[in-house]
């Protein structure tokens, strides 16, 4: 396996500053969400910078971990497990309950989960009923695109359709916490500034700042800091 170095300390073109301390992004229809870990709301930045909340619980130290966005739903992974939250309505279901490590969303509305506490990768239906498990499965994270699911472990990253076939075992360049794929796949560790880049080699890309958290766009990466107060957009074809 080969390693590039390409780029040292990449500085970013764009700078936002935000309305509080947030620990966890998303980047949707050219819009960004953010939460915060005890955060009771999402809050959305459009396009043109206009700020806007969508609340998601009324409970006091709720925490959130991560959450994927729908066109009419947040599903949100908190301290009681998966939770589905309609985004117009506000009415909240609960879809399992357990300690989830992490989950993702396809493209027909099924969830895949980790379950940290069975280290079970767990298949959803359209009902949220479970249709089927792949067993001993230790996921730090997972990402989902073109309709394949990105299981990254310990090992390296796992590639599986939506049945739960494996089609590709990839290494990975050292140990890392988090992985974000669209045409390339990239690897991060949270509170670090190093991120990696698959093409067909790993790259490794060294940031000017520590980051919380990673997300693609079409043409930008966009990261959070390590104090959740600014979100930094950097081009993909400076690297």
């Amino acid at each position: 396996m080969h390693l590039l170095l390409i780029i040292f300390l990449l500085e970013p073109k764009t700078i936002l500053e935000l309305p509080g301390s947030f620990t966890t992004f998303q980047f949707y229809e050219n819009a960004v969400y953010l939460a915060s870990f005890n955060g009771k709301s999402i809050i959305k930045i459009d396009s043109i910078g206009n700020f806007s909340s969508f609340p998601v619980t009324n409970q006091d130290n709720n925490r959130i971990y991560e959450f994927k966005i729908t066109p009419f739903s947040f599903y949100l992974n908190t301290s009681i497990g998966l939770v589905k939250v309609n985004n117009i309505s506000g009415v909240t279901e609960i879809i399992y309950k357990s300690d989830i490590t992490t989950f993702v969303i396809t493209n027909t509305e099924e969830v895949v989960f980790a379950d940290r506490l069975t280290n079970e990768l767990i298949f959803l239906d359209t009902d949220n009923k479970i249709k089927f498990q792949k067993k001993n499965v230790n996921v730090n994270d997972m990402d989902y695109y073109d309709n394949k699911i990105y299981l990254l472990t310990p090992k390296g990253i796992l590639v599986l359709d939506e049945y739960g076939n494996t089609l590709e075992f990839i290494k990975i360049p050292e140990k890392l916490n988090h992985i974000t794929v669209d045409k390339e796949i990239y690897l991060f560790s949270v509170l670090t500034n190093v991120v990696y880049k698959k093409e067909k080699e790993w790259k490794r890309i060294e940031l000017k700042h520590p980051i919380i958290d990673l997300k693609l766009s079409k043409e930008h990466m966009l990261t959070l800091n390590q104090y959740g107060d600014y979100l930094y957009m950097y081009d993909k074809s400076d690297f």
